[in-house]
């Protein structure tokens, strides 16, 4: 088995030059012209690859880009041997050993090879959804290996997690045979397989399976946790466990492996947004590796329609292993014959085999132009324009927003104030998805109250905004809202309810939905408020008056919600009071 070094060379003699594969891959991937093979997030993910490439060798940077590391994982797992299936070489002859997939080198160049200014991984959280029968197990399993025995962790403690025993053990049996079927493995880091455990006597280190109930108990210091098949889930009760539990390790991982499965009310539908946010740039997350293999859904944007469940020639894109396992290609095929015949299991093979969700809820904001809407928002050459105001404090334990709105000519501007609780910004943090904390200090978010918001300062932000703009009205929602309101009209702010409801806010979402299509809105690339613009789905009445769905909602929309009263509430004021043009 190769072992850790300082050196610069590759990793072993008759190693495969891995980042060459994984470059070459992303750049396929990434070309336009090769749609029929890989799908969107893929695209996207290796779009993803090659500027993280250019930003790490940048001086200075978060993050560099080590060729040495990436290749001592890759060679590693590929010294293990294969202990499901029987895989033949391009040549016929038996595979003993592992060969990775160009596509799951593609993944562990990256996982490994990317490192923080202090060495250690950049990447703390993986996500590799894809369909069954893609060797899932076996990679996560070669990674968990690979964590234990060579990322220089005192104690090291490898977890493979699930909601049951049995599914736990699916990918802790893996390594279990890999460790059991290699003896130059088991004499070069002290390992032995049990019944239930794989110690390592080299470095104090074990791997293990763990079911939901018994994670409660004592003793757990995860360095790696893996959690497969999480779309399984029902709570977040295990992974917050988990992730409590690794809160002492300096260089975790978590890695999630999936195959889609039945909307569920667990971690996964917010994985799997958090996920597509940061594929699409919404989101900032260098912690953060998202790698998605799914047949397409329709892109309206690029006037595509979605992928057919049963033209063959798009089923690489959920399965990119299928060019080298004919068997993986005939099972689909026979699957796809009975879903065809049989209504009932034609749901079923969308999902494991296509790796489709089993719904789809259409954003109702259009993320491509919504981005070319970045431009900066000059706030002291506004102060003289009459604006308008949204607030909506909706959530009380989480978030909340006042925004304002300018419009000059055709072209609007809006800047707003999040506010979150403190226990919000904890909880969040610790789920490891939605960047709070760095919001926080990048002035984003304001901290306002220990568990739930604390209105006295959210009224400090609105009389500050008062005495610096000429605000002309401000919409707001009464729910939760009576004692604040009652306090700003008192301080002499033009409040005004904004109906909750469609026939209210259609106006406000056409005139919005105008704007940034034409490209006449300036956002200042907000990143709270795209996160949210990301997370809105609409839902429309009998007549197709549109308002925003709080209950469908990825995530958090209220900073969105906020823009939409903001500006709903310029258009139904007085005419006297309505913007004027300042464009001689």
């Amino acid at each position: 088995m190769p072992q850790k070094t300082r050196s610069t060379s590759s990793s072993a003699p008759d190693a495969r030059d891995y980042c060459g594969i994984a470059l070459a891959y992303a750049k396929r991937a990434a070309d336009e012209k090769n749609r029929a093979r890989f799908g969107k997030w893929i695209r996207l993910a290796a779009r993803r690859y090659l500027r993280d490439l250019e930003r790490a060798r940048k001086r200075g940077g978060p993050f560099y880009f080590d060729p040495e590391e990436a290749c001592r994982a890759c060679s590693f797992i590929e010294h293990l041997p294969h202990v499901e299936g029987k895989w033949k070489n391009a040549d016929g002859s038996p595979q003993i050993n592992i060969v990775l997939h160009e596509s799951d080198v593609f993944f562990v160049v990256q996982l490994f090879g990317f490192r923080k200014p202090d060495g250690a991984r950049r990447f703390s959280m993986a996500l590799k959804a894809i369909a069954r029968k893609n060797a899932k197990s076996t990679i996560a399993a070669a990674i968990g290996l690979y964590c234990q025995c060579c990322e220089d962790e005192l104690g090291p403690q490898v977890i493979s997690g699930a909601t049951t025993g049995k599914q736990a053990r699916i990918v802790f049996g893996v390594a279990k045979r890999m460790v059991e079927k290699t003896s130059a493995l088991r004499d070069a880091f002290g390992l032995e397989a049990f019944a239930n455990a794989i110690p390592s006597y080299s470095n104090g280190g074990s791997f293990m399976p763990i079911n939901a109930k018994a994670s409660t108990q004592d003793g757990l210091n995860p360095s790696t946790t893996i959690l497969d098949e999480i779309h399984a889930h029902k709570t977040h009760d295990l992974l917050n466990v988990l992730r409590s539990a690794a809160g002492a390790r300096a260089n975790p991982l978590f890695l999630f492996t999936t195959t889609e499965g039945y909307e569920s009310p667990g971690p996964w539908p917010e994985l799997r947004h958090f996920a597509e946010q940061v594929l699409q740039e919404l989101v900032e997350a260098d912690h953060f590796l998202a790698i998605i293999y799914a047949v397409d859904e329709a892109d309206e944007e690029a006037g595509l329609p979605a992928d057919d469940d049963f033209d063959e020639a798009a089923w690489i894109k959920a399965n990119p292993l299928i060019e080298v396992n004919p068997i993986l290609l005939a099972e689909i095929r026979k699957e796809a014959i009975e879903a065809k015949a049989m209504p009932g299991r034609h749901a079923e093979f969308r999902i494991k085999r296509l790796n489709r969700r089993s719904s789809v809820a259409g954003g109702w904001v259009n993320l491509s132009k919504w981005r070319a809407c970045s431009g900066s928002v000059d706030l002291e050459a506004l102060r003289s324009v009459p604006c308008y105001g949204g607030l909506d404090l909706a959530s009380t334990s989480d978030l909340c927003s006042f925004r304002l709105v300018w419009k000059q000519g055709q072209h609007w501007f809006t800047h707003g104030w999040r506010f979150v609780p403190r226990a919000a910004i904890k909880s969040r943090t610790e789920r490891g998805l939605v960047p709070y904390e760095p919001w926080v200090r990048s002035g984003y978010l304001i901290e306002a109250g220990d568990e739930v918001i604390d209105y006295d300062l959210v009224r400090e932000h609105i009389l500050l905004a008062h005495r610096r703009f000429m605000i002309k009205g401000v919409g707001y929602d009464r729910w939760n809202a009576a004692q604040l309101v009652a306090k700003l009209e008192k301080d002499g702010l033009p409040m005004q309810e904004f109906i909750q409801g469609p026939r209210s806010y259609h106006p406000a979402m056409q005139e919005l939905e105008r704007a940034y299509l034409a490209g006449q809105l300036s956002h200042g690339n907000d990143p709270v408020l795209n996160w949210c613009a990301s997370n809105l789905v609409a839902r429309r009445d009998v007549n197709m008056n549109s308002a925003p769905d709080k209950r469908r909602a990825a995530d958090k929309i209220d900073d969105f919600v906020a823009l939409l009263m903001g500006v709903g509430s310029s258009l139904v004021a007085p005419p006297e009071k309505q913007f004027q043009s300042f464009f001689v």
